[in-house]
C-alpha cells in the first residue's frame, strides 16, 4: 500500500426510523465505488452497534488523485440527492496513512464490455479464480481517455469496442490480457500490445451463427417492407405495399469467413443464387458447395442483395464507396453486420436518398453509438439496429465461456490453443522469462 494512502471516515446521523431507506443505499454506493474505481482500495459500511441511527464508511484511496476522482464519480452526486433527505447529519474526514496491514488486494479484471452488464454469474469463474472485477461504469463502450483511468493496476480486460491504443498500454503497465468478447480486432493495436507484452486473445467461433442470422432477419425485413407495414398499421392505415422476395433471389456474400458460410447455407433454403467474392478462398471448394466466386464489381452488379462479412483493414476501408453503390440495381439492398468502416456513409446516404439503391440494413456504422443528426436516421428504406448482431443471449453466453477461458488461460501462462491469440509471441516471451528466472535461481 502506497505511503500516500487516503483514509476517509464519514459518519452518518439518520432521521428516526429511515435507516432502512437510507443503508440499501449507502451499501450501493460502497459497491459501485469498489467496482469501478480502481484508485478506491477499500470501502466499508459499519453500523452503530449502540445507536440504530448511525452508520459509518471508511474508505481507502491509494492518493489524493484517486480521492479527488471519487469526488467527480456521477454515483456518488445520486447518492447524495437520495440520501440527503434521509440525514440529520453528516460529518467526513481525511486522513493519510502510514503503514497497511495485511496481504495485497486481488488482482483485478476490467470488464468494459457493456454487453455482460446485469449477466455477472458469466465471470463467476474469474471471481472463483480470486481475481476482483472492475465493471465499466457506463452503457456504452469505454473513449480512450477512460481506459487510461481504468486499466492501471488491472491484469486483464474483457474488451467490448472500445480503443486499445499505444497510451492506453502504456498507462497500463501490469496488464497481461486483452481478451475481446467478439471476434474482431480493428479497435486493438495489436502491435502495440505486442510492444508492450499484452496478449490479444479472441472469442472466435462463437457468435458466428447470432450474426448471419441477424443478416438474414435484415434482408427479410427490407424485402417484405415490415418495417414499413409496422409504421402503416400503427398510423391507422391498412394497406399493401409493393414489396419484394427472398426465395429465388441473389445474394452476394463479401468475405467467406465463419459468418459469411453460415448466411450462405440460409440463403440456400430459400433457394438463393450465391455469389461469393474474398481473396482468400478456394474457388473450387466454394463451388462444391453450391456457390459461385465471382469478382467483386460483378457481384455488386449481380446481386440482390450485397452482405458484407470482411474484417475492417486498410484495404477494405469504405469498400463500398459511390462507384461500387453505382453498380448495385436500383431493386438491391446492402446489408452491413460486419464495420461500418466498410461503407462510405455520405455516398450510402446519397444513394439511398437518390433511390439509386432500393434499401439497407445497418447494424454497424462509421461512429457508433450513431450521431443524432445522422441523416440515416430520417431514410424510410433503411433498417438500423445497434451493433447487436452477435448479441444474442445464447451468443453473449457463448463468448463470455470463450473469453473467461483465455482470460484464466494467459495468466496462468498458457495458450488457449486453436489461434485464438493473436501473438503468441508474447506468450512464449513470458514462458521463457519465466524459464530463465528459474535457472538463474
Amino acid at each position: 500500500m502506497s505511503e500516500q494512502a487516503l483514509v476517509v471516515v464519514a459518519e452518518f446521523k439518520v432521521r428516526p426510523g429511515q435507516m432502512d431507506a437510507f443503508l440499501p443505499l449507502l451499501e450501493q454506493h460502497a459497491r459501485n465505488s469498489r467496482a469501478h474505481e480502481p484508485g478506491c482500495l477499500q470501502f466499508d459500511v459499519v453500523r452503530d452497534g449502540t445507536d440504530p441511527d448511525r452508520a459509518f464508511v471508511y474508505e481507502v484511496y491509494r492518493d489524493e488523485a484517486a480521492f479527488e476522482e471519487h469526488k467527480k464519480a456521477p454515483y456518488l452526486a445520486a447518492f447524495r440527492e437520495r440520501a440527503d433527505p434521509l440525514l440529520l447529519e453528516r460529518k467526513v474526514s481525511v486522513h493519510r496513512r502510514v503503514a497497511a496491514p495485511g496481504p495485497g488486494r486481488p488482482r483485478r479484471v476490467l470488464v468494459a464490455a457493456v454487453h455482460l452488464k446485469g449477466r455477472e454469474r458469466l465471470l463467476q469463474p474469474l471471481l472463483e479464480a480470486g481475481l476482483e472485477l472492475v465493471w465499466n461504469p457506463y452503457d456504452r463502450p469505454l473513449a480512450e481517455e477512460e481506459l487510461v483511468r481504468l486499466l492501471p493496476g488491472c491484469v486483464a480486460s474483457i474488451a467490448g469496442q472500445e480503443p486499445y491504443t499505444e497510451r492506453v498500454f502504456a498507462a497500463a503497465p501490469g496488464l497481461e490480457v486483452v481478451a475481446r468478447l467478439g471476434v474482431g480486432w480493428d479497435s486493438v493495436d495489436v502491435a502495440a500490445a505486442t510492444r508492450h507484452g499484452v496478449a490479444v486473445a479472441m472469442a472466435f467461433g462463437t457468435n458466428h451463427e447470432a450474426v448471419a442470422d441477424h443478416a438474414f432477419a435484415l434482408m427479410a425485413a427490407l424485402a417484405h417492407a415490415i418495417p414499413r407495414y409496422d409504421r402503416l398499421v400503427r398510423a391507422g392505415e391498412w394497406k399493401l405495399l409493393d414489396h419484394g422476395r427472398l426465395t429465388g433471389t441473389t445474394v452476394g456474400i463479401v468475405g467467406f469467413g465463419r459468418i459469411g458460410r453460415a448466411l450462405a447455407k440460409r440463403c440456400q433454403g430459400f433457394a438463393m443464387e450465391v455469389l461469393v467474392s474474398d481473396p482468400y478462398v478456394d474457388a473450387e471448394a466454394v463451388a462444391r458447395l453450391g456457390h459461385s466466386v465471382v469478382p467483386l464489381d460483378e457481384l455488386f452488379a449481380r446481386a440482390d442483395f450485397v452482405s458484407l462479412h470482411a474484417p475492417l483493414t486498410p484495404e477494405t476501408r469504405r469498400l463500398v464507396d459511390a462507384r461500387r453503390l453505382s453498380l448495385m440495381k436500383p431493386s438491391a439492398f446492402l446489408i452491413n453486420t460486419a464495420r461500418g468502416g466498410l461503407v462510405d456513409e455520405a455516398a450510402l446516404v446519397e444513394a439511398l436518398r437518390a433511390g439509386r439503391i432500393a434499401g439497407a440494413g445497418l447494424d454497424v456504422m462509421a461512429v457508433e453509438p450513431l450521431p443524432l443528426d445522422s441523416p440515416l436516421r430520417t431514410l424510410p428504406n433503411v433498417v438500423l439496429t445497434p451493433h447487436a448482431a452477435g448479441a444474442s443471449t445464447w451468443a453473449i453466453e457463448t463468448m463470455a465461456a470463450r473469453t473467461v477461458a483465455n482470460v484464466l488461460a494467459v495468466l496462468r501462462g498458457q495458450d488457449p490453443g486453436g489461434g485464438l491469440v493473436l501473438n503468441p509471441e508474447v506468450l512464449e516471451r513470458r514462458a521463457a522469462s519465466r524459464a530463465g528466472a528459474i535457472l538463474r535461481g
